[in-house]
């Protein structure tokens, strides 16, 4: 995993907590028809989220289904400012060039 996150990593995390936040309990291939992101970057956001302590995984059978954890409200304002600071970074860093 990569030490720093990008924005591009972050607008993910986002936008599957904001779902699972909106839906409930969703499992994996849900998550990725609904987001229209790749199974690979929905399972990293996820696994990502999971280690933040964001949401919970739930096995079902062979069926990995996701839940926001009970902070996960709080942790969305959170993930909004990470998203705008990140954006102003970078635009900061092109124009020094």
């Amino acid at each position: 995993m990569p030490r720093k996150q990008t924005v591009r990593i972050v607008e993910r995390k986002k936008e599957i907590l904001e779902l699972l936040i909106k839906e409930g309990e969703l499992p994996t291939n849900e998550i990725v028809k609904k987001t229209n992101l790749s199974h690979s970057q929905v399972f990293y956001a996820l696994k990502l989220l999971q280690r933040d302590g964001l949401i919970r995984e739930i096995k079902r059978g062979k069926v990995a289904y996701w839940k926001a954890a009970d902070n996960a409200q709080e942790a969305l304002k959170t993930l909004e400012q990470e998203v705008k600071e990140e954006i102003m970074e970078g635009e900061e860093s092109l124009g020094e060039t």
